[in-house]
């Protein structure tokens, strides 16, 4: 490989002149520059990215930890946390947990050996169900800025992006009430997580709304099935996008009407929803503004780490399609 030293020799100029030259300094004359530039790529030259790291004491890097690349509401946060990222002249590594607190820890081991500047990450599923967050800690003590989106971890006091998951619970469960809807059945996937909680908070206004919630598929279909077939429902509202296209389907499998005697409506930011038949009405979460808006947080955090603690707050918005009136 070429290096510093070998343009260096050939232009007949210092080691210190070439690297500014290259850096575009202005303490270099423009033809100096354009001579340099001229024959580093003549000769291929590839700069040194961990020397220049440490020059810069920055490494223009973003590492981010998803819990499930399979969902589809995690790669659109992913989309949105690359266009702010390369917006902003930073690359980012991604390192996918698959919902393991393993996983997760090894994932931030390698982001805290000084490969990035900061990291964004949603935590895994057995994170929040062990409720073992002492990663979390660790991380802070070693003065490492990261964010959490779209879940959380209480008494964890770091920047955060999450969505109104209480009021847009209570705002579906509103509209169905106000549609006549007397008999409602709230589903949900999200045993173990905050978020799931928090919805759950926000439908469950009254004793009259009634609650299956699982933390498997299987059994949550099994169950799902059994209310379908033994008790009267005429609305059904999902709490994330997987359950809410279950009950379509088990609902579409006994031949109901759909709206007229169920109407269904979904957490949702996936692929599944947009092409579920009929398709389903939703509660839209933004996934891309999730993402841009972590990487805000967290580029705030590394100009000023002495800020004050901040929570973005991303508003839902409730869209109809053909599984409501």
């Amino acid at each position: 490989m070429v290096t510093l030293k070998d343009l260096a020799k050939e232009l007949n100029v210092s080691v210190s002149t070439v690297s500014k030259a290259l850096s575009d300094s202005h303490e270099i004359s423009e033809k100096t520059k354009e001579k340099t530039l001229e024959l580093a790529k003549k000769r291929n030259y590839i700069p040194n990215n961990t020397a220049v790291n440490l020059r810069r004491k920055s490494t223009r890097t973003i590492g981010v930890i998803i819990p499930n690349i399979f969902n589809h509401f995690y790669t659109k946060i992913l989309s949105g946390i690359e266009s702010e990222a390369k917006k902003n002249n930073y690359k980012t590594i991604v390192s996918i947990s698959n919902e393991t607190l393993l996983s997760e820890k090894e994932g931030l081991d390698f982001f805290s050996n000084g490969s990035v500047d900061g990291v964004l990450l949603a935590p895994s599923d057995e994170t929040e169900k062990l409720n073992e967050v002492e990663h979390f800690f660790e991380l802070k003590r070693k003065g490492i800025p990261f964010v959490l989106f779209d879940r959380y971890i209480d008494n964890l006091n770091v920047d955060k992006v999450i969505v109104n998951d209480l009021e847009s619970s209570r705002n579906v469960i509103q509209y169905f009430l106000d549609d006549g809807r007397q008999n409602i059945l709230v589903v949900s996937l999200l045993k173990n997580l905050k978020i799931g909680d928090l919805r759950k908070q926000g439908a469950l206004l009254d004793d009259t709304i009634d609650l299956l919630e699982h933390d498997e598929e299987i059994g949550f279909e099994i169950e799902l099935r059994e209310k379908i077939e033994n008790k009267k429902i005429d609305a059904i509202f999902a709490l994330d996008e997987l359950s809410g296209i279950i009950a379509l389907n088990l609902i579409r499998q006994k031949q109901i009407d759909i709206p007229k005697e169920v109407a269904i409506i979904s957490f949702s930011q996936g692929i599944l929803s947009k092409y579920s038949y009929p398709k389903l009405s939703i509660v839209n979460q933004y996934a891309k503004e999730i993402g841009a808006k972590s990487v805000e947080l967290l580029l705030e955090r590394l100009k000023d780490n002495d800020k004050p603690v901040e929570t973005k707050m991303i508003k839902t918005s409730l869209e109809f399609n053909q599984t409501t009136l």
